[in-house]
């Protein structure tokens, strides 16, 4: 697995397209759509990306030496040197399209692979109250933002700045490295360093996300959500309580 910390500053879910975006062609695999074309091919037994809250990680697993090198070599592609085309991003992110296709004369309407997905996922209840309940619990933090993308915001990101957003965050400087299993980790090591830490110059990275300012009183919010049975609209609803823990980078025994 290969991890970044990616910290978004609004709900453009500009770490999730780039998920996907990285996934759909690199300098050595100028393959539109590497990612499952390797499913397809490798004997794998997993593949994924994952966009988190404040990471973006990219895991994979097989129990095939030859097929592990492989997925190293395009995941570690992928990931430090995606193509990042506009027209990947006009399919993975968002586009305008005529609701009528050929027909100028008809409505706007707005497509993409994200903002479909996270339109799916907005209009599921519990989603979206979770995402409104770190919206007015984290004021300052990350955690404020959908990292996800909020389809509303999904439409105000620039493709140059999902471009930036890449040159910032996708460093040897800001990753995290994993394997495990019973192969050589010094051939892994000595991959890793060829083809991707001797073409990066060190640099001092290390995003950390400050602890929120306390509250001194309570604090109450009140949102509304669509019904999940239209016949049912009068007796539904949801209530959440938050409370303050442990810091977790401090102690991790006691946070587990």
């Amino acid at each position: 697995m290969i991890r970044f910390k990616t910290f978004p500053s609004d709900s453009t879910g500009i770490p999730h397209i780039l998920e996907h975006l990285a996934l759909c062609g690199s300098k050595n695999f100028p393959v539109r759509d590497p990612f499952f074309k390797m499913i397809k091919r490798s004997l794998n037994t997993f593949m994924n990306a994952w966009t988190g809250s404040d990471f973006t990680a990219y895991p994979f697993s097989t129990c095939n030496e030859k097929d592990f090198n492989n997925l190293l070599q395009v995941y570690m592609d992928a990931t430090f040197f995606p193509n990042l085309k506009k027209t990947d991003f006009n399919q993975e992110g968002y586009r305008y399209e005529f609701e009528e296709a050929g027909n100028p004369e008809s409505p706007l309407t707005i497509k993409g692979v994200v903002y479909n997905e996270m339109k799916g996922a907005m209009s599921n209840a519990d989603t979206l109250f979770l995402h409104r309940l770190n919206h007015h619990m984290f004021e300052k933090a990350t955690y404020h933002h959908n990292s996800g993308g909020d389809p509303k915001d999904i439409p105000l990101l620039k493709y140059e700045t999902l471009k930036k957003f890449h040159e910032d965050n996708y460093h040897p400087s800001n990753s995290y490295i994993v394997t495990y299993g019973d192969l050589d980790f010094s051939q892994h090591l000595e991959f890793i360093n060829t083809n991707i830490y001797s073409k990066f110059d060190k640099k001092n990275l290390n995003p950390v996300v400050e602890n929120e300012p306390r509250l001194s009183t309570p604090k109450y919010k009140t949102e509304y959500f669509m019904p999940e049975l239209i016949s049912d609209t009068e007796s539904q609803g949801k209530l959440g309580i938050s409370y303050l823990c442990n810091e977790i980078h401090k102690d991790s025994y006691e946070t587990f």
